[in-house]
């Protein structure tokens, strides 16, 4: 994925920095449709799908979500908006399969995982989540577009 010089332009005008809303206005810069679905946040015009993360650092993702997937879905695109104060710096591209391998884990992991919420104790509790972390470094091994 190369940027277009537009792209450059809209995402350079951004502020990023806080919780919520961020999507919309990314999802216009990077000339996409904002579609909040489960594994993604916006769609390309030919029909390619995108995750966005927005971070100054470090970004903490739930592996349960990973073991929820199926091969496909670890094919969607992740795009990680590195910002500081708001302002993007940096951008990477992977996908959610390289991104589960960065993190080291396995298909055995992921069904362990799977299997721990089936438990009674993350049944009568659903809003529990594992959050596990992903270093600014490892996102640096990411193909970087900006």
């Amino acid at each position: 994925m190369i940027l277009t010089e537009k792209q450059k332009r809209r995402l350079a005008g951004l502020n990023i920095k806080g919780k919520g809303g961020k999507d919309s206005l990314l999802a216009f810069a990077m000339e996409h449709n904002r579609k909040s679905a489960r594994f993604f946040d916006a769609v390309c015009e030919n029909g390619e799908k995108f995750e966005y993360k927005k971070q100054e650092s470090s970004q903490f993702l739930d592996p349960y979500k990973f073991s929820q997937m199926s091969a496909k879905d670890k094919k969607i695109k992740i795009i990680f908006f590195m910002h500081k104060s708001g302002v993007v710096e940096e951008i990477y591209l992977t996908t959610y399969k390289t991104l589960i391998e960065t993190m080291g884990y396995t298909d055995k992991d992921l069904k362990a995982i799977a299997r721990l919420y089936e438990r009674d104790c993350f049944k009568n509790r659903p809003n529990t989540q594992i959050k596990a972390e992903l270093k600014y470094e490892e996102i640096k091994t990411f193909q970087k577009i900006y």
